[in-house]
């Protein structure tokens, strides 16, 4: 073989191995930019699966603006009464017993326009206990707050809370027998069963644990039910255990707590 020749035998293979290179890139590029445009269609089923499960969502009449609580009086706070709010899990024991001792005397306050009470759904016990309770009963509470009852279905949750820790509650409790208790009847009735049913407020308890547990570790470094925030600092539970529900005084003194921890 002569020289020119092995010169156009080695520029042929040099060719043909560009041509196997380029080949072999444009397939290994096609199949990146198939799994690109996978990852995209999925992406975009995402996030129209998850528009169409927000879709149905109901925002409690009573909701703050900013999604963390729910106001028990909203309009009746006098002009610097501080904002008290209280951060329980339906499912803690203890949070039963503070209700038992303390709720009323919150709400004669706030009834009263002597404090702006916010209750803050927590639901963190559902992944202590291994169960959904905490969820459905801020739900149910929550599609209370929709058929004008929020605070005769929230004290009922805890007047049924079961006794055996983790037991959760049972649906036909939640959907049946507690609206029966506090009176919601008829369209009522039937708008709180559709909002139970499909969940209509899930989001916003689960968006007020998120922002709970935020505030909680921000502000009070644990999170923990009960809790009681006022304008935003914490509230010894120690000066409110001082306060005796029995004492003639015992609103009185309870504000005076609430003030101090407040800087008001």
């Amino acid at each position: 073989m002569t020289q020119n020749n092995r010169e156009r035998l080695r520029q042929a293979q040099a060719a043909a191995a560009k041509q196997q290179r380029l080949t072999r890139a444009v397939g290994v590029g096609a199949a990146v930019l198939a799994v690109l445009i996978i990852g995209v269609v999925i992406a975009v089923l995402f996030q129209n699966q998850g528009k169409s499960a927000t879709a149905g969502s109901v925002t409690p009449p009573h909701a703050t603006s900013d999604g963390r609580a729910i106001e028990v009086y909203p309009g009746k706070a006098k002009a610097g009464a501080p904002v008290v709010e209280l951060f329980f899990d339906y499912q803690c024991p203890v949070c039963k017993q503070f209700e038992g001792l303390y709720g009323g005397l919150m709400n004669t306050l706030a009834s009263s326009g002597e404090i702006d009470l916010r209750y803050r759904t927590m639901t963190f016990l559902d992944q202590n206990l291994s169960n959904d309770a905490s969820v459905r009963a801020g739900i149910a509470a929550t599609c209370a707050d929709v058929a004008g009852s929020y605070g005769a279905f929230h004290n009922e949750i805890f007047a049924n809370q079961p006794a055996q820790e983790g037991a959760g509650y049972e649906d036909t409790l939640l959907r049946d027998t507690i609206p029966a208790t506090v009176g919601i009847s008829g369209d009522a009735l039937t708008n709180f069963q559709a909002c139970y049913d499909k969940q209509s407020t899930k989001a916003f308890v689960n968006t007020s644990n998120e922002l709970g547990t935020q505030d909680l570790l921000a502000i009070s470094k644990s999170v923990g039910t009960p809790t009681i925030h006022a304008n935003g600092k914490a509230v010894s539970l120690s000066d409110v255990g001082a306060v005796q529900p029995t004492d003639p005084d015992a609103a009185a003194k309870l504000l005076q707590v609430f003030q101090k921890a407040a800087g008001a």
